[in-house]
């Protein structure tokens, strides 16, 4: 699956809107360190999504193999 360049602009558009929106999933005036990892985390998946046309399944699954 490719995205279209007119997803890839709404996605960068949402990461910004995302950056500089006081509503957050974990909110930076409650919890500073992790609310400037959520919106990390959410800018990176999106960056990941629009160069690589796929989410960065690492950050969500460790995938090690067993000896």
């Amino acid at each position: 699956m490719t995205l279209k360049k007119s997803h890839k602009i709404l996605l960068v558009l949402f990461g910004l809107i995302y950056l500089i929106s006081p509503v957050d999933l974990i909110p930076e005036f409650l919890v500073p360190i992790l609310g400037w990892v959520d919106d990390g985390v959410i800018l990176y998946a999106i960056y990941h999504l629009v160069r690589y046309n796929r989410l960065p399944w690492n950050l969500f699954f460790n995938k090690k193999k067993k000896p």
